[in-house]
């Protein structure tokens, strides 16, 4: 899994950040589920404060808004 890190831009910090925190927040909290759904959430909303919003394809701000609900809900 780390072998994947390398390919990752650490330059952008839209795509760096993220990555980052999904591979803290995994071995953190003991659950891939929240590392992943914090990183898609993160994601997108890097990108919208960057001005970059039409370059999501709306289905991540679908999984975005679902990953905060059950991040919140739970």
């Amino acid at each position: 899994m780390i072998r994947a890190m390398v390919n990752i831009d650490f330059k952008k910090i839209d795509e760096g950040l993220p990555a980052f925190l999904a591979l803290i927040l995994i071995p953190l909290t003991y659950s891939i589920t929240q590392g992943i759904s914090w990183s898609f959430i993160f994601y997108t909303f890097l990108k919208v404060l960057k001005g970059e919003a039409r370059e999501i394809h709306p289905m991540l701000y679908v999984i975005a808004i679902f990953a905060a609900l059950a991040l919140t809900l739970v």
